[in-house]
């Protein structure tokens, strides 16, 4: 942990950028809401932030994943809460000195001083970290991978401090964190990204076809000290594969089978604004649309077949009655309000009125002190009490980038995603 004095820095509000394209076009949308619909989207966003502002250590920073597994904290919700206290900082639900000094005591958790024997950071390999590590000590959690998707959204939430604070030690900090970063350590010899190390496995699970990897590529790519060689974008895309079963548009998921978890195509996106521009393989913009589209229709497709609810849809990763539904796991009527929420940029005129009818039909059993709880299952007459930080981030990001743009406005001016772009082969289809 670097020893940075806070008063030394000039805290810098960010500029106000030109909108971004999916930024222009939502903001014409979120114009045209209602007084209610405004509110309520203000009050779901502000509460799922709160989130990760309480419960957190006060010496490092960081927050328990779960508090169904103490001391447990992920470094993808780490990545979601730096992104999400930059907004706080931006809509002024707290001070921008509050933000400031919270973002430098998390980052300062992921870089180790070599200087100082009696450091705190957070333990990983190769400028990767584990997936979950202990909050108090920092060290590997169990038997937790280093894992280069959760590592590549904490680094996503790292850089967007690192232009929110330009000109400050918190920018530079977040610099190093970047930089020391060796994506080529987890090259494989197909060129691909492995998916994790382990000490005692070392490297496995390289990721074919299309899934939320594509964060992982971009950032690999646009890194000035360790970079992927440009290949390995088409050594991943060459392997996408397409689905169309309603005829509604053809959308890519991971080996093509009709799994199209709502989040493969919301946590790339929090950060990367893909309208108006695709690469040599597909519109990663009307991708997502076309995916979200089939997610609604199969829910509720679902639901006429089961007698259940028609006016729920939301399928993907997240808290089931038995524990944790993750991808691939066959769909029971369990809906996440965050799948439907973080829709808004891409679907407005299907996911408002489902998050409306929750927020009317459902808030007395699933909208706590954090907003909308992580899931429920009305058909099962289970409603989760619960909060998962990738899910919270995965709403305040989305929301905010549906309002505002703010999250892609700052993050799309870095120099670094837009040399990831590039290389990827990413040009404009739109001006």
């Amino acid at each position: 942990m670097l020893s940075l004095e806070v008063g030394s820095c000039q805290l810098l509000q960010p500029s106000a950028p030109s909108a971004s394209n999916a930024a222009s076009m939502n903001l014409s949308v979120w114009d045209s809401l209602s007084v209610s619909d405004k509110r309520m989207i203000d009050k779901i966003e502000k509460a799922a932030f709160e989130y990760f502002w309480n419960g957190v250590d006060p010496n490092t920073g960081l927050g328990s994943a779960s508090p169904s597994v103490p001391q447990r904290v992920s470094i993808a919700t780490e990545g979601f809460a730096l992104s999400s206290i930059c907004i706080a900082d931006t809509r002024g639900w707290i001070t921008h000195q509050e933000a400031y000094q919270r973002v430098l005591l998390i980052l300062n958790s992921f870089y180790r001083d070599t200087s100082n024997a009696n450091d705190f950071y957070v333990q990983g390999y190769d400028g990767l970290f584990y997936h979950f590590v202990n909050d108090e000590t920092g060290q590997r959690f169990g038997n937790s991978e280093v894992s280069t998707i959760d590592s590549g959204i904490l680094m996503a939430g790292v850089l967007q401090c690192m232009e929110h604070f330009k000109g400050t030690a918190v920018a530079n900090l977040a610099r190093e964190i970047y930089l020391n970063a060796d994506w080529t350590a987890f090259l494989t010899s197909g060129g691909g990204i492995a998916g994790q190390w382990t000490p005692e496995s070392g490297f496995s699970g390289e990721f074919t076809g299309y899934n939320e990897y594509i964060l992982v590529y971009l950032l690999a790519l646009g890194s000035p000290t360790h970079p992927i060689p440009a290949s390995s974008w088409n050594v991943w895309a060459s392997t996408y594969a397409y689905i169309n079963p309603y005829g509604t548009g053809a959308f890519l998921t991971p080996g093509g089978s009709f799994n199209p978890d709502a989040y493969l195509y919301q946590f790339p996106a929090c950060w990367i604004d893909f309208n108006g521009m695709q690469d040599n393989y597909t519109d990663y913009w009307q991708n997502a649309v076309n995916a979200l589209t089939a997610n609604r229709r199969f829910c509720i497709s679902w639901a006429q077949r089961n007698s259940a609810d028609t006016l729920l849809w939301g399928w993907t990763a997240c808290a089931g009655e038995n524990g944790y539904l993750g991808y691939g796991a066959p769909f029971n009527g369990t809906i996440a309000p965050s799948a439907v929420a973080a829709s808004m940029p891409f679907v407005p005129t299907l996911a408002l009125p489902t998050l409306n009818y929750m927020y009317d039909k459902y808030s007395g059993k699933i909208f706590g002190q954090y907003g909308f709880t992580d899931a429920f299952n009305p058909e099962e007459n289970w409603y989760d009490t619960g909060y998962i930080g990738i899910d919270q981030g995965n709403m305040v990001l989305m929301l905010e980038n549906f309002r505002s743009g703010g999250v892609w406005n700052e993050f799309m001016k870095i120099p670094y995603i837009q040399t990831a772009l590039q290389k990827a082969g990413f040009h404009r289809t739109r001006p």
